[in-house]
């Protein structure tokens, strides 16, 4: 499955001057990618998240979806806002239940679902509304990943959770991506909750797709795009090492490569220390 994007541009009407939320964005994205979506507030990204969903369409531009894996679902910011059923079953088979399928589908996707994120059985007949900040966002994504999305669009789904809340929902995210084919798209301003997650970055800035790379890329030309845009931590130390003079490569791709340039460089200062 594939979403192309070809010069995409939305603007809103308002009385003082129209505002252009997007200025012929492009790229394309298939199934099986992990996307982290960034850029300073007003950037564009929920509006661009809304457009990939079908939700807004585009002032100009095209965007065309090639493929059946299933459909792209949108999970808002505060999604729990929207719960409106009595029990936490009865709200994630809300969209199984408009696809027509038959009680028994509904039902195992229910569970799978609601087994995916890992919320507690006992609570699955509980108002969704009784559920703690985080168990709520957990049943907002199970009510997603009932619908069997080709894409998963995410934006801002780290708002209001601690830090163990981030963590288990980044667990869940990943563990979701080795059992299915599913791509996803995240927006967050939470740099390092993206760089454990994804492996492509796309940068709005005012509305213009500024990068489309990976996340060593980004480290080196971050600056120079959007000196407002906060690196990962890992990503941050190695630059600043890097700038020190430290004999490190500042622009590791994932977070596994960023930990051993660091244990690589600790043991060789070990080892110049008993030299």
């Amino acid at each position: 499955m594939e979403i192309k994007l070809e010069e995409i541009s939305v603007v809103y009407p308002r009385k003082e001057a129209p505002l252009k939320a997007l200025n012929k964005v492009g790229f394309t994205i298939k199934t099986g990618e992990a996307v982290a979506l960034l850029g300073p507030i007003g950037s564009g990204k929920s509006t661009l998240l809304q457009v990939m969903a079908g939700l807004r369409p585009p002032t100009s531009g095209r965007i065309s979806v090639h493929g059946q894996e299933g459909p792209i679902v949108l999970s808002i910011q505060e999604p729990q806002r929207g719960f409106f059923a009595a029990t936490v079953r009865e709200e994630v088979a809300f969209g199984p239940e408009n696809l027509d399928l038959d009680p028994a589908e509904i039902e195992a996707r229910v569970a799978w679902a609601l087994t995916a994120v890992d919320l507690d059985r006992d609570k699955w007949e509980t108002s969704p509304l009784q559920l703690s900040g985080g168990e709520q966002r957990r049943v907002a994504l199970a009510s997603a990943l009932a619908m069997k999305p080709g894409f998963l669009l995410l934006d801002e789904p780290t708002i209001g959770l601690d830090g163990p809340g981030e963590e288990a929902l980044r667990q869940t995210l990943k563990r979701i991506r080795t059992e299915t084919a599913i791509g996803l798209v995240v927006a967050s301003h939470d740099p390092d909750f993206l760089f454990m997650l994804t492996e492509r970055v796309l940068v709005l800035v005012g509305g213009e797709l500024q990068a489309d790379t990976s996340w060593g890329t980004w480290a080196q030309k971050a600056a120079a795009v959007s000196p407002d845009l906060e690196l990962p931590f890992l990503l941050g130390l190695l630059r600043r090492l890097a700038e020190a003079g430290a004999p490190v490569n500042a622009a590791p791709e994932t977070p596994a490569d960023a930990w051993d340039e660091l244990f690589r460089l600790r043991r060789e200062g070990e080892k110049g220390g008993k030299g």
